[in-house]
C-alpha cells in the first residue's frame, strides 16, 4: 500500500523565519523523520525580508513553492490583493497533487486559503490539520478594520464558522483558544477535533547570559538601569499606544525601555519618543533569529502585551524563548488569556490588563536597583518551566502524536 503523503499548505516557509515559516518549518522536519511530507509554500524570502535562517536540512522535504507577482505588502489592497492570489495558487497546487486518503496540515495565515482548503479536503476526501494561529475574523474586530455588528463580519464569520467545521482536527495555542471555538462551533452537528498544542522555547539554542557583558547594553550605556524589553511586531493589536502612554508617564529613573522589531506602528512610535522627549526609550530594528540569545538577554524582564479583546484571539509565541532566556515575563493583556495563566500559575512575572495605566506606573515607578535579585529568582523559575513544560522536543512530539502516531 502507497505511503500516504502530509501536504504542509503554508504561505511562509524556511527561509523565511518569522514565527509562522519557523514553527511550520520545524513541525515538517521532525514529522519528515516518520512518513512522506510535501510543502506547498510562498517563495523564499516571500516578505524580502533581512531576518533570514542560517543553514536548516531540509533534505528530508518536497518542496513547491508558488508565486504570487510583486506587490507592496505595506499598502492595504495589494497586500489583499496578493493573499488572495497567493491564496488561489496554494489551493489549487493541493487540488492538482494530493490524492484520496492523504492529509493535509495548513496554518490560518492566508485566511483565505482556509475556507479554500477546506472545500479541497472535503471533496478529495482528505484528512485536514488546522493550526490556528490567528482566529478570523474575530480579529479584524480586535484591531478595528470590521464592526461587529456590521453585515460583512456576520457573513465573513458564517463562512469561517463553516470552514473550521470541516476540518479533522484544530490544533489550538492555548486554553482561552480552544473555549472560544467551542463556542465557535457549538451549533454544527459535525465538530473537529480540539487539541491544545503550545508554541515552544528554544532552550537549546536561547540559554540565559549574564547582562553585565550584554553588547547591546554596553553600547546604549545602559548597564547601571533595570532594562524592560519589548521584542517582536511593532503591529496595532499589541496595544504599543497605550503602553507608550505610560511610559510617557513613568518617573523613575533606574528603569529603561527597549523596544526591537518592525512593523506597522514602529514610525509612529519613533515619532512618539521624538516628540515627547522620551531619553529612557530605545527603538531598534529585527535581529536575526540567531542573535536571539544575545537580545533577548539584553534586559531584566520581557514585556508580552495584547490589545484588549484579543482573548482566545493568539498567543504571543516570543512569551516562551523569554523564558528560555530565563527572563520574567510582564504581561499586559486579558489576564484570563493563555500567557496570563501561565505566567500567574507560575509565577514567572507580572499580569495586568491594559487599562490598568495608574496601577502600571505605580509598578514600574516601585523599582529599584535592589530588585535585581528578585528578578534573577523569577527569572530562574522562567527557565525551569521552559525546560520542564515548553521544550520544542517536547512540543515537536505532541505534534508528532497527532500526525505520525494517531494515522497509523
Amino acid at each position: 500500500m502507497k505511503e500516504k503523503t502530509l501536504w504542509v499548505l503554508t504561505e511562509l516557509f524556511y527561509p523565511e523565519e518569522t514565527s509562522t515559516a519557523y514553527i511550520m518549518t520545524q513541525i515538517s522536519r521532525h514529522v519528515a523523520n516518520s512518513r512522506h511530507v510535501h510543502v506547498i509554500c510562498g517563495p523564499a524570502a516571500y516578505q524580502q525580508s533581512r531576518i533570514t535562517g542560517e543553514g536548516a536540512d531540509l533534505s528530508r522535504l518536497q518542496i513547491t513553492r508558488v508565486n504570487a507577482g510583486n506587490f507592496n505588502k505595506d499598502k492595504l489592497m495589494q497586500r489583499v490583493l496578493k493573499l488572495l492570489l497567493l491564496s488561489c495558487k496554494l489551493a489549487y497546487a493541493l487540488f492538482r497533487r494530493a490524492k484520496s486518503g492523504d492529509d493535509v496540515l495548513l496554518v490560518t495565515n492566508p485566511a483565505p486559503l482556509l475556507v479554500m482548503a477546506s472545500y479541497i479536503c472535503k471533496w478529495k476526501k482528505l484528512r485536514c490539520y488546522t493550526i490556528v494561529h490567528d482566529v478570523f475574523p474575530e480579529n479584524l474586530v480586535a484591531v478595528s478594520l470590521i464592526k461587529k455588528k456590521s453585515i460583512a463580519y456576520k457573513l465573513l464569520k458564517r463562512i469561517f464558522d463553516k470552514a473550521y467545521s470541516k476540518m479533522s482536527v484544530l490544533l489550538v495555542i492555548g486554553r482561552d483558544m480552544k473555549a472560544l471555538f467551542e463556542q465557535k462551533l457549538n451549533a454544527y452537528r459535525r465538530k473537529p477535533e480540539i487539541c491544545i498544542v503550545e508554541n515552544w522555547a528554544d532552550i537549546d539554542s536561547i540559554i540565559p547570559e549574564s547582562r553585565d557583558k550584554n553588547t547591546l547594553v554596553r553600547q546604549l550605556d545602559i548597564h547601571n538601569r533595570i532594562i524592560f524589553q519589548f521584542a517582536g511586531n511593532l503591529g496595532r493589536v499589541q496595544g504599543l499606544e497605550e503602553l507608550f502612554a505610560v511610559i510617557r508617564e513613568v518617573r523613575n529613573p533606574v528603569l529603561h525601555f527597549m523596544f526591537i522589531g518592525e512593523g506597522a506602528m514602529k514610525q509612529e512610535l519613533k515619532q512618539y519618543v521624538q516628540q515627547h522627549g522620551l531619553t529612557n526609550v530605545s527603538i531598534l530594528d529585527s535581529f536575526p533569529r540567531t542573535k536571539q540569545t544575545e537580545f533577548l538577554n539584553a534586559t531584566d524582564v520581557g514585556i508580552v502585551s495584547l490589545q484588549e479583546g484579543m482573548i482566545g484571539l493568539g498567543v504571543p509565541s516570543k512569551s516562551y524563548n523569554i523564558l528560555a532566556a530565563g527572563k520574567p515575563i510582564l504581561y499586559i493583556g486579558d489576564v484570563a488569556g493563555e500567557i496570563g495563566q501561565m505566567v500567574s500559575d507560575n509565577q514567572v512575572g507580572w499580569c495586568f490588563q491594559l487599562r490598568d495605566k495608574q496601577e502600571l506606573i505605580s509598578f514600574f515607578d516601585a523599582f529599584t536597583l535592589a530588585d535585581k535579585d528578585r528578578l534573577l529568582a523569577a527569572g530562574q523559575r522562567a527557565r525551569t518551566l521552559a525546560e520542564e513544560v515548553y521544550s520544542r522536543e517536547k512540543m515537536l512530539e505532541k505534534y508528532a502524536q497527532i500526525l505520525v502516531y494517531n494515522e497509523r
